[in-house]
């Protein structure tokens, strides 16, 4: 069935800020241990050389590549240890640098230009309009290609699809979760997974070609294929896909929350676009720009909508510990849950950035809401040493493309033609059914 963030919110109100739970990606090996607290900290401050990431919890593709390609070593984001290192450290110099993340930005700001320019065929489809531009600005970025399925490009979208699919069949799998490795091999919907899985590697795959033709490509991944000698060419492919996957569906999750929130307060979307005019004067994002409320927003975004339920794992923790009067064994597996504790402060269903000024963080120092303020909270992309590679990009493309639409557009959300929603979590947290939202083109 569906989670939805009251499932949650109905889980810690129930069991409390620290509770046991069921994950078949475990295998039996240990417990998991779901926490809502600033106590968390004890776990995020202990030793491990055995740091859980996002892809290492999703037990499917894991599975996946060890039934379909026995013979080939696994995709490293999908490890831990010393393979996982490899992985990540021959992928930093591409993506997670700060000065190769700006110099993707001519090619991020394109493709959003482009995007936004369709924003207002997608007033009944906001959550299209997210998925289509996202994929645009990171095939834009990752490949060096100039694709336009937001603007209705039928083998662009269809190839956006077709991944998107992929992601969703692996969800699938992933919900409704089998007991055991044998049942997985007779349960329905992983047949569906695999073939959807292959027809979007397919399609990475046939991106691949097209970029790789192009001697000028400037994309992310030419440079990495040509450079990189320890990891296979097999590896590098399947690195590329789980991060075209994972990563277009992040930012186009954190994207659609964004936009929700700021059609629902106009005065903060009022205040957002005098401080982009101000320092923009209607060009785009600049990798020197400096827009403080647009931060808050993001932050304030984080706090109310969070783009991931569970946003921080320590995996097989190597010594037991008290977490809210609970003792957690050591061997456990413990995940961090933020919304219950984050919506602790006053007013706390109202969407209000100024919260993250100097000021309120200063109100904050010493209390237990100070817990707000660590990244960890704070930002959707992880923290510590396994924090999403593709994070300074993905936080480029979040700016680039939000400048244009506040710059462009004034919006709000049509209560009159939307249909109640609730927030869903799948991998990512979205409002389902999407409310409808009407833009309207602002004069230069």
């Amino acid at each position: 069935g569906l989670r939805t963030s009251k499932m949650w919110a109905d889980s810690f109100d129930k069991l409390g800020p620290v509770y046991v739970a069921t994950d078949v990606s475990l295998k039996n090996k240990g417990k998991l241990v779901l926490v809502s607290s600033p106590e968390y900290l004890k776990v995020l401050d202990m030793p491990s050389d055995d740091i859980r990431g996002i892809f290492d919890t999703v037990w499917s593709l894991k599975d996946y590549y060890r039934i379909n390609h026995p013979d080939e070593k696994l995709n490293p984001f999908l490890l831990r240890g010393e393979e996982w290192r490899k992985g990540r450290m021959a992928v930093n110099p591409h993506m997670f640098n700060a000065k190769a993340a700006k110099s993707y930005l001519p090619q991020i700001n394109k493709a959003s230009r482009a995007a936004v320019q369709h924003i207002g065929e997608y007033e009944e489809d906001v959550d299209g309009f997210c998925k289509y531009a996202s994929m645009d600005m990171f095939n834009a970025m990752a490949l060096g290609l100039e694709m336009n399925a937001t603007a209705g490009d039928v083998e662009d979208r269809k190839s956006t699809d077709v991944m998107a699919e992929a992601l969703k069949s692996m969800v699938e799998v992933l919900i409704k979760a089998p007991w055991s490795e044998y049942d997985m091999l007779k349960f329905g919907a992983w047949k569906k997974f695999e073939e959807k899985f292959i027809a979007g590697c397919d399609e990475v795959e046939m991106l691949l070609e097209r970029s790789m033709a192009d001697p000028n490509n400037t994309g992310f991944m030419r440079a990495f294929l040509e450079s990189e000698k320890e990891i296979s060419r097999f590896q590098a492919v399947s690195m590329v896909t789980v991060l075209m996957f994972a990563a277009a569906d992040t930012t186009a999750a954190t994207l659609a929350n964004v936009l929700l929130n700021l059609s629902r307060n106009s005065e903060v979307q009022a205040k957002l676009r005098e401080e982009l005019r101000a320092e923009l004067n209607g060009a785009d994002w600049a990798d020197d720009s400096r827009c403080d409320y647009l931060n808050w927003i993001l932050y304030e975004n984080q706090r109310l909508t969070p783009t991931l339920s569970v946003s921080h794992s320590r995996s097989a923790i190597e010594q037991d510990v008290e977490i809210e009067g609970f003792l957690v064994e050591k061997g456990s597996t413990v995940s961090l849950v933020h919304r219950r504790f984050a919506m602790g402060v006053d007013d706390p269903k109202s969407f209000k950035p100024e919260r993250w000024s100097d000021e309120e963080k200063a109100k904050r120092k010493g209390t237990p809401l100070e817990f707000l303020d660590h990244p960890i909270i704070r930002e959707p992309f992880g923290f510590g040493p396994r924090k999403c590679v593709g994070s300074r990009v993905a936080l480029l493309e979040l700016k680039a493309i939000l400048a244009r639409i506040v710059q462009d557009y004034e919006f709000h959300m049509d209560e009159e033609t939307s249909a109640p929603f609730e927030i869903v979590s799948t991998v990512t947290n979205t409002p389902s059914p999407f409310p409808h939202i009407r833009f309207k083109r602002l004069d230069a």
